[in-house]
């Protein structure tokens, strides 16, 4: 699957150590060791935070070759790798002083990090202070660490049987453990005296295999409370993560310095009072002097009594505390995000390794319907599904319809049905929104009035005669008329299934004529339109009114300019068809839109002929709005903001058929054209729980035009003429082709 991939390079130059006539090997980190970060992760750093580009840095005190008897815990050991923080000098720096190197996993495929080496003839032991966090998209079941050389698909693990020469983990030291942070389970490490949500065993990932090349870490495990109550047997992924109030203590300690942090007070649990959701007290603290100073301190910011907290550790927070929370400036709410996040400790063996580069491999493992995903898509769909079926305070009531449906409904079925189930579940078709509105935006645009030249000894007029669709109401004015049907084809890409589109557009408007070379006008419109995606899982109707403003200028002897600035006021309808049931949501958008078109026609006889340019531009939103009528299935969907630009140029002509008494003309064009759309990142996710950002593919295309078209008058009077047009527009791209049809009935009076 093709997922984002996030690179980072050091400015440090790469360390070389040479030997005469030796090979270069190693055996200790530089200083300042990475010397690439590539796949789906990087590594945090952040000046704000103190820790300094590239994120990671070794410390050698004792390179001899020495190894640490102690195998539980890294006291006394004096070589590790470490965050890049100038303020911490050593690997003996107080614990919470920030010396862990935080990475952070962005997609499916995992990360490499290489780190250059040096020679020492020994292998040295270091301690590796990391943490990771969850910013996949979907939870994790599992996880391995390895050590190799190269990266991506040039990748290679070491080999246990040389050690002297390899990069290995010790298998010896049993003090490795793979935990949430102390504050949330556990002893409540440096944020007080027990854990959050549970002051018993800390809450790890098992470790299933650990050997000299390879860490494998299994579910979660240690603390019933997250397992079996509240956050089941995954890591969680950041859009799993609750929120939770936190207060800015600051204020009653007189030693609290910037950077510390404000204390957790409650969370957010979405399957209490029967799945509408409350926030709920965590563990403050063990009874004592100082849980009561700090309740007291809240009451005191509150401004009520210390008993009106309601205060017990696991209830539900008092609906009038709510509201005093959330009214004030030294509470705040944020995701809990210590809750993706996970330590990691463990000792590296580096001995004298070919080539003064070693990789760390960082991989996720996720659930068997995770891992079924082959698109980003699919997997942020099948992320979100399978944590509304595993995390038990996700569970609003719907969580054994989702485990069900993932376990008899689709990890039985073929690939390509798998795939078709995951984007039906997802609303795989969200790029016909931007579709929609693109057709009935260009419907405008393109009964723009274009043409009309009269040429003189003093070079290009504009005129009225001639205009496919005008006709004269006035001394120096000009009405028109269009009428558009059409339909259109978006194959499918990436990460979207693909649709037809039919449509259909009428606009009127006037032109104001200042002097022979120029006018300007006002257009009105009004259009339809439905999106039917592909294996039948649902469409998209839209209806849209138009105003537009624009203004024409001939120039040289068969030149002219137009251009043109619209609004849309846009209205949506949906299906989506999900596991037996229909989805349906409503909602509402808006479209800007620009267009600016050049040509320049030489006149030979009947024939007119000349090259012609175009630039549009098409500025989209369609509001957020919640799905309903499929129960579990429904979806809320976030705002959607895009933007399409369209560039083309090509050649034109026209033909006055002669000895007619009609003024048959026939026109027309051909064009390169090129779409342009920014891809997005849409909040989705199942009403009532927490969104994922899904991605949805920009319209980026490149077609060839076709324009053919007629005029001929049907009648003429002295005072007044009649004339009938008709025009074809074709698109015929890889992946977009499109046909419309126009017709005009024209009025001189």
């Amino acid at each position: 699957m093709s997922l984002r991939t996030l690179k980072l390079q050091t400015c440090a130059p790469i360390a070389i150590f040479a030997l005469v006539a030796t090979p270069a090997f190693s055996g200790v980190f530089d200083d300042i060791p990475v010397l690439d970060v590539t796949g789906d992760g990087y590594v945090f750093a952040d000046p704000a935070e103190g820790i300094l580009d590239p994120g990671i840095r070794s410390f050698t005190d004792d390179g001899s070759g020495k190894e640490y008897g102690n195998t539980s815990n890294p006291n006394g050991i004096l070589n590790c790798l470490m965050a890049n923080n100038p303020a911490l000098e050593g690997c003996d720096a107080e614990r919470g002083s920030g010396k862990r190197i935080k990475t952070r996993l962005t997609g499916a495929d995992g990360m490499d990090i290489s780190l250059s080496t040096q020679s020492t003839g020994d292998v040295t032991e270091y301690y590796v202070y990391g943490k990771t966090s969850n910013l996949t998209g979907a939870r994790m079941v599992g996880f391995t660490l390895e050590l190799g050389t190269g990266t991506g698909g040039d990748f290679t693990a070491f080999d246990a049987a040389d050690p002297d020469y390899q990069a290995l983990f010790d298998t010896e030291f049993t003090g490795g453990n793979f935990n949430l942070p102390d504050g949330l389970f556990g002893n409540g490490g440096n944020e007080g005296d027990t854990g959050f949500f549970d002051g018993g065993d800390k809450a790890v990932m098992s470790t299933v295999e650990l050997s000299e090349a390879l860490i494998k870490l299994g579910a979660m495990t240690g603390n019933t409370t997250y397992t079996e109550e509240l956050f089941g047997d995954g890591f969680l992924d950041d859009s799993q993560v609750p929120d939770g109030f936190f207060f800015d203590m600051s204020s009653f300690d007189e030693e609290a310095g910037e950077d510390d942090e404000p204390a957790l007070i409650a969370w957010y649990n979405l399957s209490k009072n029967d799945g509408t959701g409350a926030w709920v007290y965590g563990t403050l603290g063990l009874a004592g002097d100082e849980l009561d100073e700090k309740l007291q301190n809240l009451a005191d910011t509150l401004d009520v009594d210390l008993a009106e907290l309601g205060y017990v550790a696991g209830d539900v927070v008092p609906d009038e505390i709510v509201a005093r929370m959330e009214g004030n400036d030294l509470l705040s709410v944020d995701i809990i995000e210590d809750l993706r996040n996970m330590n990691l400790n463990f000792m590296i063996e580096l001995g004298d390794v070919d080539g003064d580069q070693v990789t760390l491999r960082l991989v996720p493992v996720f659930a068997d319907i995770v891992a079924e995903a082959t698109t980003e898509y699919q997997f942020k769909v099948a992320g979100m599904l399978d944590g509304a079926a595993e995390v038990p305070y996700l569970d609003i009531g719907y969580a054994a319809i989702y485990h069900d449906a993932i376990l008899e409904d689709i990890l039985p079925l073929d690939e390509a049905e798998q795939q078709t189930a995951l984007e039906s579940i997802g609303f795989s078709f969200l790029g016909s929104y931007g579709s929609l509105s693109y057709e009935l935006g260009r419907a405008m645009t393109a009964a723009l009035p274009d043409g009309g030249i009269s040429r003189g000894t003093s070079g290009a007029t504009l005129s009225t005669k001639g205009l496919p669709n005008g006709w004269s109401i006035g001394d120096d004015v000009t009405g028109f008329v269009s009428v558009q049907g059409g339909t259109a084809s978006y194959d499918r890409t990436v990460n979207g299934t693909g649709y037809d589109i039919d449509s259909y557009a009428f606009a009127a408007g006037a032109e104001w004529r200042l002097d022979p070379t120029l006018g300007f006008g006002v257009m009105i419109g009004a259009g339809t339109g439905s999106a039917d995606a592909d294996d039948d899982l649902g469409s998209v109707d839209a209806d849209a009114l138009s105003i537009a403003v624009f203004g024409r200028k001939a120039f040289g002897n068969g030149g002219s300019i137009s251009a043109m600035l619209g609004y849309q006021d846009l209205s949506f309808e949906s299906t989506r068809n999900v596991m037996g049931a229909t989805a349906k949501g409503d909602t509402d958008g808006s479209q800007v839109f620009a267009a600016l078109n050049a040509q320049y026609m030489v006149q030979n006889g009947a024939f007119t002929f000349g090259p012609r340019a175009s630039l549009e531009y098409y500025k989209q939103k369609a509001d957020g709005f919640d799905e309903t009528g499929a129960g579990a299935w429904n979806l809320s969907i976030g705002d959607q903001d895009g933007e399409v630009t369209i560039a083309s140029i090509g050649i034109e002509g026209a033909y006055t058929m002669p000895q007619t008494t009609r003024d048959t003309v026939l026109t027309g064009a051909l064009s390169l054209t090129n779409a342009s759309g920014d891809d997005q990142l849409i909040e989705t996710g199942f009403v009532g729980l927490p969104t994922t950002s899904v991605p949805v593919d920009g319209f980026d295309d490149q077609w060839v035009d076709l324009e053919l078209g007629f005029s001929t008058t049907l009648g003429a009077s002295p005072t007044s003429q009649t004339t009938l047009h008709g025009g074809y527009h074709g698109a015929f791209g890889e992946d977009y082709e499109s046909h419309a049809l126009q017709v005009a009935v024209s009025f001189a009076f």
